[in-house]
């Protein structure tokens, strides 16, 4: 059984969509909401960072096609989180969640410069820090933004939410000569030698750097959250030997 005190939840854009996994979605942000809301009450501290695949893609799998700048494409994407933020933040107020909003980029609404010390600050009073705008700069994903808030606010793990329960040897939602392995425990180098669709390669490496654990959870049934926390939930972990 594991017990993390205060975590940064990472969930793809996707996640706050529909079935059609584009836009917004009311009953995914109410979802989202609910699983954040039972986590507070279980007395896990929660900071958030969100994707924006449902909206646009910048850097990252399945990039936008569209012929722009690769520069101009990840500021786009990383505006798009702003969007998700607002959303998300919106809903967890009308569960009475109290929110700071927290952007890489100045000037969005409803939010607040990066502050890692007034972060820390409201997760300590129960309140949920929702991080927007990915890192601020191109070329990095919001895999890497989860990881750097992560460490910004003293997190105990970075949870990764995906449609799967782990990670494992292969996508187990294709098939294949054999049947997909689960991993349960992993050490970061033997993610990125084996090339694990967990993280990006520059997440996965600044978590190594710091000895922050990652947690691979399946994200779309309600409770899991809570059980991935309080370690009855099958789940993989990413960590050192």
């Amino acid at each position: 059984m594991f017990r993390f005190s205060r975590i940064l939840l990472k969930l793809s854009g996707e996640m706050l969509s529909g079935k059609d996994r584009q836009g917004l979605d009311d009953g995914a942000l109410d979802f989202i909401a609910e699983e954040v809301q039972s986590a507070l009450q279980a007395g896990t501290e929660v900071a958030i960072v969100t994707g924006a695949g449902n909206l646009f893609r910048g850097v990252g799998p399945n990039r936008s096609s569209l012929e722009l700048s690769q520069q101009r494409k990840d500021a786009m994407g990383m505006l798009a989180t702003c969007m998700n933020i607002l959303a998300l933040q919106d809903r967890l107020s009308l569960r009475g969640v109290s929110t700071m909003h927290m952007s890489a980029f100045a000037g969005i609404p409803f939010a607040s410069p990066v502050d890692s010390e007034k972060a820390d600050e409201w997760l300590k009073q129960g309140g949920v820090v929702l991080f927007s705008g990915g890192t601020g700069l191109p070329y990095f994903s919001t895999d890497t933004a989860a990881a750097v808030r992560a460490l910004q606010v003293g997190a105990d793990a970075l949870f990764k939410g995906t449609q799967v329960d782990g990670i494992y040897d292969r996508d187990p939602r294709v098939a294949g000569e054999h049947p997909p392995r689960f991993l349960e425990k992993l050490t970061y180098d033997e993610v990125l030698s084996q090339r694990l669709a967990v993280m990006d390669s520059p997440a996965i490496a600044l978590c190594h750097q710091n000895g922050l654990p990652i947690v691979v959870y399946n994200a779309h049934d309600g409770g899991n959250l809570k059980k991935a926390l309080d370690g009855t939930l099958r789940c993989s972990i990413v960590g050192q030997e």
